[in-house]
């Protein structure tokens, strides 16, 4: 066979079609001979034909290609496997739709990020439900525009939300608050473009409720933690966005639940979930009985009983509680006193301790998030959430500094590591008091064996305050900022303090606690509130609804 006239056809059915097949399959290389020979002309002329069928090949593997193109794009849209059986094997013929076609031609230059979904899509499918469209909007809604919607002063908060991203990762390990989690977002997203509820935000929260009653009446035993964070999150998003009474409902079905548990003590195996709902009770809940007084019942009493006190006291929870904060304000006062310093041994000795006259000057990322600013928020309620963060934050702190100490080595371990945090670039605790009252109450410290029972005693405080009129939680507040910063001079402590006598038969006078027209002669009398335990002091309301 020469080489230009390229092979020839073999009949198969021939007697000798053996041996011609094996001088076929010689022959089709016999164009090396003619690239080989001496002759010019010769090799120019082998050089040709083989270039011809180089080209004529690629031209055939580009039709064929467009054939197939054209055929997946017939196709399904969904993958179809035809599988069929035989011999005991399965052989099947996945078709892909065009979009995967589409992504599976793009450049190679993406960066594995990228072709993840960066960080809005779930290529592992680690979603408790399956990923739909509104599922992945709601997703990337909550976790990337939420955080990029704050003030204009808080546009840090977008590069490394943190708290968003905890959160988040809490949520997606169970459907239940999976689904609360998107029913706060799609409430949010509805109010972005000015309307109360849409169809994804009323789907969410009817799937919400179906998995909660589903999950309830499936368990004998007290209900899960992810039953807990879901009834939590459909009470903030109730609280926020939709009827204050059914709020309250849930914010009741809350609590019961979560004494059945044995309280905040039952969750310290469980540091993310116990820091939200903590903070939701902190920065939500209703400071009177127009709404939900989250602290004043025997829950304070069982998230941590003073010594010597016990739970069938007689006085109320509130009383109780007054005793506490009255005690705390004075040994507080006491402590700074002794802090003044009154000589220069007694300054160097104060400047001596870096953290503790620094952390909380003007200025400092701490001072900063524990100031007033303007929130931006319209709702009252958003406005009075920040301000509870605050006050709780001030509370928590000087109880730091009255356990250990306002000069003390353990006090300035304490605040490094609190600055620390602060002060890295892609932090959000400095941002406002909202989100360093989240750093505060998780656990930042290998060995801080007091951090829980210093929690509920600052819910315990601050449940006390939010009953308080304005006048006194101004002066509360102003005197928690100076017992921070150290005063140089007496007459400051002199000024923030007054003539206020701090006991708790004069401190009662100053709190709003008379209960509202619509259950009065109800809540305050012992005799008449239905418990749901024996150590709960839950006022009447209607029966909590799923």
């Amino acid at each position: 066979m020469n080489a230009q006239n390229g092979p020839s056809q073999v009949d198969s059915g021939t007697p000798n079609s053996r041996r011609l097949q094996s001088e076929e399959f010689e022959g089709q290389f016999a164009f090396i001979d003619g690239l080989n020979s001496r002759k010019g002309a010769e090799r120019a002329k082998t050089r040709s034909f083989v270039t011809k069928q180089h080209y004529r090949k690629r031209r055939f593997d580009k039709a064929q290609k467009r054939d197939d193109e054209g055929k997946q794009q017939q196709a399904p849209t969904k993958h179809v496997v035809a599988s069929a059986v035989a011999g005991g094997r399965k052989d099947g013929l996945a078709w892909e739709d065009a979009q995967a076609v589409k992504l599976r031609q793009q450049d190679s230059d993406a960066t594995l990020l990228e072709r993840l979904g960066g960080g809005r899509a779930d290529p592992f499918s680690s979603y408790p439900i399956p990923a739909t469209r509104d599922v992945h909007e709601l997703v990337d809604h909550y976790s990337f525009v939420i955080p990029s919607l704050v003030h204009k002063h808080w546009a840090r908060a977008v590069r490394r939300p943190r708290s968003c991203w905890e959160l988040f990762n809490l949520y997606r390990q169970d459907e239940i608050p999976f689904l609360g989690m998107l029913h706060h977002a799609a409430h949010h997203l509805a109010r972005l473009r000015g309307l109360d509820s849409t169809l994804q935000s009323i789907e969410f929260k009817d799937r919400s409720l179906v998995a909660i009653n589903a999950s309830l009446r499936r368990k004998n035993a007290p209900c899960s933690d992810s039953t807990l964070v879901g009834i939590g999150l459909l009470a903030n998003a109730e609280r926020l966005w939709g009827d204050q009474e059914a709020a309250q409902m849930h914010w009741g079905a809350l609590k019961r639940l979560l004494i059945e548990r044995g309280s905040f003590p039952a969750l310290k195996g469980n540091p993310t979930m116990h820091t939200k709902l903590v903070w939701s009770f902190i920065a939500l809940s209703w400071p009177t009985d127009a709404g939900y007084p989250a602290y004043v019942s025997g829950f304070s009493d069982m998230i941590g009983l003073r010594p010597g006190i016990s739970a069938s006291d007689p006085r109320s929870a509130l009383e109780r509680s007054c005793d506490e904060l009255t005690e705390f304000i004075e040994r507080r006062k006491m402590q700074v006193l002794k802090c003044l310093p009154a000589n220069p041994q007694q300054q160097n000795r104060l400047r001596a301790h870096r953290y503790r006259t620094t952390a909380f000057e003007d200025g400092a990322p701490i001072f900063t998030s524990l100031s007033e600013m303007d929130t931006g928020y319209e709702s009252p309620d958003k406005r009075r959430a920040v301000d509870n963060c605050r006050m709780a934050c001030l509370i928590y702190l000087n109880l730091v500094m009255m356990e250990r100490g306002d000069l003390s080595k353990t006090t300035e371990d304490y605040l490094k590591a609190l600055i620390q945090i602060t002060d890295d670039s892609d932090d959000d605790s400095s941002l406002t008091a909202k989100h360093l009252l989240w750093t505060l109450l998780t656990p930042f410290e290998q060995r801080d064996e007091g951090h829980y029972e210093r929690i509920w005693k600052s819910c315990r405080l601050i449940g006390v305050v939010k009953r308080s009129t304005p006048q006194t939680w101004l002066i509360l507040e102003k005197a928690l900022r100076v017992f921070l910063q150290i005063p140089q001079d007496i007459k400051v402590l002199a000024d923030v303090l007054g003539n206020w006598k701090w006991k708790s038969s004069d401190f009662l006078k100053h709190i709003d606690s008379r209960p509202s027209s619509a259950v009065a002669g109800v809540l305050w009398r012992q005799s008449q509130v239905v418990t749901c335990s024996e150590y709960c002091q839950i006022y009447p309301r209607k029966p909590a609804i799923f």
